[in-house]
């Protein structure tokens, strides 16, 4: 009651500020508190796509309300928002937008750009339209500013403009924010015409929002459903629950294939868990290196091999490390150079084969348009739980004569 009462004082420019930037939890729980008159003044004071935003997280019959207490125009924007598919550039961009005409002269463009910054306020490109609307070109402001009055902008735009359809994943959007260095980039439909523009603001909150949603998704969990029953979530995170109870029994199958060899030589199960254990931390962080570089567009189809072989190497120098630590332990533990000599390789084969998978197996998620964030959790485990295993007791099987000496 004190934060809908401190909130029904604040002017409505300052309310649609603070209500933009509250935290999720505190919004939901005022957007439920506040009434339709107060809720439509504040949101009709924001920009198309925040007042998306907020649209969308009211009930459908409440939202529907507040659109129809909102001007006609702002109504009409968000709605043809809110038509676009979730997590897509169209979504996502704001259809305030400042262009003119490319036949315009120069003080005809000035006084265009004066009209619509006291209408939208701060923008950061002057894009260029034909008389159809499509985006031709961007207008530098020191270019405009220093050129004749006379002349037209199509003598001094710049005509190469980098743009994304409205169909285009926010994940690629910020892809493209990075790759070129904007602050701002135009969205066009399937002719080509300009309808809207995104800013780097909307984009980190993409990053933050798709960084949360691997993290959820490579521990097995989703922000999505925190709020839902417990049956809800509990399926949720079935699957990844199933994959770990697989992996144990798999893993027990393969100590019975090789109980002879462990029956001869016992000692060999006091580092069954140290090498499984070490092959999926090394394996997780190859994968979570991966995931992020996909995830941030800094890994593309030329740099799969180079990358590969990277993390390879990286196994390599950390399998000699690691493999000459536990097997020299091993060696003085049982007196065996043949035990040391086991557990050692066997080492050194989990965590390189672990480093690759943990590259690999993301990338081929990517590649058949799975999310390679699943492939960072339990399934990397798994895979190298079993390899790592199977790695060991076949190599203490093949060198079991001298082991039993």
């Amino acid at each position: 009651e004190e934060v809908e009462y401190l909130f029904g004082l604040l002017e409505p420019e300052v309310a649609s500020e603070v209500l933009r930037e509250m935290d999720e939890d505190a919004r939901e729980h005022l957007l439920g508190r506040l009434g339709f008159e107060r809720l439509s003044e504040v949101v009709g004071r924001m920009e198309s796509d925040d007042a998306a935003d907020i649209i969308s997280e009211l009930p459908e019959d409440k939202a529907e309300r507040v659109l129809e207490d909102m001007s006609p125009q702002a109504s009409r924007e968000v709605r043809e928002l809110l038509q676009h598919r979730e997590d897509t550039a169209g979504r996502l961009m704001a259809v305030e937008v400042v262009a003119v005409n490319q036949d315009d002269t120069v003080d005809r463009a000035i006084a265009a750009i004066r009209k619509a910054v006291d209408e939208m306020g701060e923008f950061y490109y002057v894009y260029v339209v034909d008389d159809e609307g499509r985006l031709v070109g961007v207008l530098p402001l020191a270019r405009l500013l220093v050129s004749r009055s006379d002349r037209k902008v199509s003598e001094i735009m710049k005509r190469d403009v980098v743009s994304v359809p409205e169909d285009m994943d926010q994940e690629e959007v910020a892809q493209i924010f990075r790759r070129y260095d904007l602050v701002a980039v135009p969205v066009v439909d399937e002719d080509g015409k300009l309808i809207g523009r995104i800013t780097v603001d909307d984009v980190m909150e993409v990053v933050e929002e798709e960084t949360s949603e691997d993290i959820g998704r490579m521990a097995g969990t989703d922000e999505t459903i925190r709020e839902e029953a417990a049956w809800k979530i509990a399926w949720a995170r079935f699957p990844w629950i199933l994959t770990s109870l697989l992996s144990g029994l798999i893993s027990g199958s393969i100590i019975g294939a090789f109980q002879g060899t462990i029956g001869r030589f016992l000692p060999l199960t006091v580092f069954i868990p140290i090498i499984t254990a070490m092959g999926g931390n090394i394996g997780l962080q190859s994968a979570s290196i991966t995931v992020r570089g996909l995830a941030l567009g800094k890994i593309d189809t030329f740099e799969i091999w180079k990358r590969v072989l990277r993390e390879a190497r990286v196994g390599i120098m950390m399998g000699v490390f690691c493999g000459g630590t536990v097997g020299l332990v091993a060696t003085l533990w049982h007196k065996n150079p043949a035990f040391g000599l086991v557990v050692g390789v066997a080492m050194w084969c989990a965590i390189l084969v672990a480093a690759t998978m943990g590259t690999v197996v993301p990338i081929i998620f990517r590649k058949f348009k799975v999310d390679p964030a699943i492939a960072a959790g339990p399934f990397i485990t798994m895979s190298n739980d079993i390899t790592g295993l199977a790695i060991y007791l076949s190599i203490a099987t093949a060198m079991l004569k001298w082991l039993v000496e």
